[in-house]
């Protein structure tokens, strides 16, 4: 299947939330992507094919991750490498330990390296921290509340990338996703978008030997996006010999036609970009509508890399 990627540079911070207006996250998940997607699809009348495409396999996409110069990150799988999981414990010192707990993303490159215990982590986890970017808190003032007799300050998290970094994303598939990146780019990728958040240019390229990486234990599969099985597939087969985490996803749904006033997404829970597993799940895309005048789509398709 063909793959492309997709490199993302930002000129203006990106708010990528984890709960909380507050939060500041340097990377997005594979829905929150999606949905980005779906909006634009649907002011080109394009949001049947693009459903179409996803469900049919014809479209899959990762979440975003990190990029630095050439660069490019994968999340950390949850298996733990040979040197922290009792195989090889000598001559890992306190500082390699924590390194390897803090660090999220290893690049494509070492990700051998990280299962067979001698990537460097203090220095992986150094490049990551002086090359991305830095988090940071926006104070704000609302001053359209009628209510209130003074004005209320309000705290908004974002991440500025670095001059030589930001996020890439996988493709999947020959769907023609172009048009939709094309409209996105200016509306912005995350929240708060009415502030100038998240625009970005891109470059899209080629790149079919990236979903495969040497040094990835034999039968080990891992998840580069996030995902979830559907009842059919989930079963104690499945999770026999997995590491993963499960991650809630929710939030508010934007859109003006659902309902009269704001209702929250169903809770949905997903695999994580990282977990690891030794049987394969598709997933699907869910509906987490609760009572509104139309579907709600949780993009939770599973896009795999072996070795």
């Amino acid at each position: 299947m063909r793959t492309r990627l997709v490199k993302l540079s930002f000129a203006a911070p990106v708010h990528f939330g984890a709960g909380r207006l507050s939060d500041g996250e340097c990377a997005c998940s594979a829905d929150t992507l999606f949905s980005a997607l779906f909006i634009e699809a649907l002011g080109q009348d394009a949001s049947e094919d693009l459903l179409r495409a996803v469900r049919s396999g014809g479209f899959l996409i990762s979440d975003a991750f990190p990029w630095i110069g050439d660069t490019h990150y994968l999340p950390k799988p949850f298996a733990a490498p040979a040197s922290m999981g009792g195989e090889r414990v000598e001559g890992v010192d306190s500082a390699a330990k924590k390194a390897f707990k803090k660090l999220r993303y290893v690049p494509w490159d070492s990700y051998g390296s990280y299962f067979d215990g001698s990537l460097d982590a203090v220095e992986a986890l150094r490049a990551l921290r002086e090359g991305l970017g830095a988090g940071g808190v926006v104070s704000k003032v609302n001053l359209q509340r009628e209510d209130r007799d003074e004005a209320e300050p309000y705290h908004v998290g974002g991440f500025r990338f670095g001059e030589d970094a930001g996020l890439y994303f996988l493709a999947q598939g020959d769907y023609g996703f172009e048009p939709l990146l094309e409209t996105l780019s200016c509306s912005g990728l995350g929240g708060k978008r009415s502030s100038g958040y998240g625009r970005f240019e891109y470059e899209v390229r080629d790149c079919d030997g990236f979903i495969s990486c040497e040094g990835i234990p034999t039968g080990m599969r891992v998840l580069l996006s996030s995902a979830a099985p559907t009842a059919d597939e989930l079963s104690d087969e499945l999770l026999r010999g997995a590491s993963c985490s499960l991650v809630k996803r929710s939030g508010f749904v934007q859109s003006q036609n659902y309902a009269p006033m704001p209702l929250k997404k169903r809770d949905f829970f997903v695999f994580d970009a990282g977990s690891t597993f030794e049987m394969a799940f598709s997933g699907d895309v869910f509906d987490v509508s609760v009572g509104g005048a139309h579907p709600v789509w949780r993009y939770a398709k599973a896009m795999w890399m072996e070795g």
